[in-house]
């Protein structure tokens, strides 16, 4: 009895085994390798979607308060930004950073509320108030439930129009911008961007980026309110609004909070010039185990019939992970970790540049080959397949960047700098896909002249400077 169990479970494991191996089999045969039959190809991408963008409502208060509200998704919130054309294109060469300054100092307090009070208005609906000081406009911004929308637009006017100027703020603001100002002087990063920019536009506001120790220690409370006086007012204000929000509620808002303001001074928006021609700078870093480098010249602005294929050109040669010169000197190479090549986009004006932190003793190959993609690319156009990678990268990206409300009321306040049009956007992947390989050849021949191109680095001097003398040689 114990033999025949003994059989019939032999019999049944030799049963089980065969079936198993039937079915290791099937499965080997449905997973065998594409080589060994025809090669699978993954299936072709699917047309690119236009972006859309519901049509925003704009006007404008008697006193030149320009008003921008765009519905905008599905969560029950809204984004609200206060536009001053209030920047360091106001500031006289002897005050630096002062525009950023008095922005930051009326977040400190209005003439109703200290700074702990409008920090804890904004917490109560479940925000924080935001400033940024910049070139050409400061901006004052909030994120709140959409039931806030209007108690968040009058604490914004409040902020805007009353400020108070607390002289204890000015003096933990200046130690602030101190300690700012020394830790970007020990970042070559920075150091680079400062040589590139002075050299492109000197002492114009683009090439000022830091103020002198002494200036921060100098600055006091009547250069604030002077710098206030003479640079806020409602002609100055852009206000936008994105998201979901009560429009009568919201404009009721908006116009007991306003309308009231003094028109002020009319905005002041100097093109700044950048510079033509090749010119050079070195700033020592003795001991450095990599370079900075910024490579670049002046192209036209966002403004241009060209700049959408600028664009294209930009992304294409070194503008995102899988552009020419980062395979070239980063994947191939070894030369450097992240390098990207961009465009300022600065308000009338434009420039391409080529950034990258490269280790010492290969600074001089690597702008070599920077070099030598673009002249590869003047050579010869890029195939279709390449560029259409480049194509749906640059349209994901862009629907990308416009999936929030801050994103849209970034591009919002992005087309009214420059005097766009919302064409801008709702046609930007179009006009992207249209480039041909050709438009892109055309674009690194016509704008892309390496004997023109200005350089700066921070590195070495003993290693790298050797490394670029045929360079220096040339320049300005």
């Amino acid at each position: 009895m114990k033999k025949q169990v003994t059989t019939l479970r032999s019999l049944i494991l030799v049963a089980t085994l065969a079936a198993c191996s039937g079915l290791i089999a099937v499965v080997a045969s449905a997973q065998t390798p594409p080589s060994a039959q025809a090669k699978e190809q993954p299936p072709a991408p699917g047309p690119s979607r236009p972006f859309e963008l519901a049509p925003r409502t704009h006007y404008v208060l008697p006193n030149g308060t320009q008003v921008n509200l765009l519905e905008f998704g599905t969560v029950p919130k809204v984004s609200i930004e206060i536009d001053e054309a209030a920047g360091r294109v106001n500031e006289d060469p002897q005050h630096i950073d002062l525009s950023a300054i008095t922005a930051e100092l009326m977040g400190e307090g209005t003439a109703k509320r200290t700074g702990e009070e409008l920090a804890r208005q904004a917490g109560d609906m479940g925000s924080t108030l935001s400033i940024q000081g910049d070139v050409y406009q400061s901006s004052f911004s909030i994120d709140v439930l959409s039931g806030g929308a209007a108690e968040a637009i009058s604490l914004l006017a409040e902020v805007i129009e009353q400020p108070a100027f607390p002289a204890k703020d000015l003096e933990r603001l200046r130690a602030d911008h101190l300690r700012s100002r020394a830790t970007s002087l020990a970042n070559p990063g920075f150091l680079a961007r400062q040589a590139f920019e002075q050299l492109m536009y000197g002492d114009q506001a683009y090439g000022r980026l830091l103020p002198t120790e002494a200036m921060l220690k100098s600055y006091t409370l009547n250069d604030v309110r002077s710098f206030y006086a003479a640079n806020y007012g409602s002609q100055r204000t852009a206000i936008y609004v994105v998201g979901r929000f009560d429009e009568r509620a919201v404009r009721a808002a908006i116009d007991k909070s306003f309308s009231g303001w003094a028109r002020g001074p009319a905005p002041q928006m100097p093109v700044q010039t950048a510079a033509s021609g090749a010119h050079f700078a070195f700033v020592d870093q003795p001991g450095a185990a990599q370079s900075n480098v910024i490579y670049g010249i002046v192209v036209p602005d966002v403004a241009s019939p060209d700049a959408t294929q600028l664009s294209v050109m930009n992304l294409l040669l070194g503008g995102s992970f899988g552009s020419r010169i980062t395979s070239n000197i980063r994947e191939q190479k070894g030369y450097t970790y992240s390098p990207r090549s961009s465009l300022s986009q600065g308000y009338g004006t434009n420039v391409w540049a080529e950034n990258a932190a490269i280790t010492t003793v290969s600074t001089g190959p690597a702008i070599q080959e920077i070099v030598k993609e673009i002249k590869r690319l003047q050579d010869a156009p890029p195939t279709a397949a390449e560029l259409g990678g480049i194509q749906r990268y640059e349209d994901g990206v862009f629907v990308l960047r416009n999936s929030s409300r801050g994103g849209i009321l970034n591009n919002l306040s992005f087309v009214d700098f420059h005097h766009l049009s919302d064409d801008y956007l709702t046609g930007y992947v179009q006009r992207v896909d249209a480039v041909t390989p050709d438009q892109v050849q055309a674009m690194a021949k016509k704008y892309l002249n390496t004997d023109a191109m200005s350089l700066a680095v921070v590195g070495d001097p003993t290693i790298v400077k050797p490394q670029l003398s045929g360079f220096a040689a040339t320049a300005k």
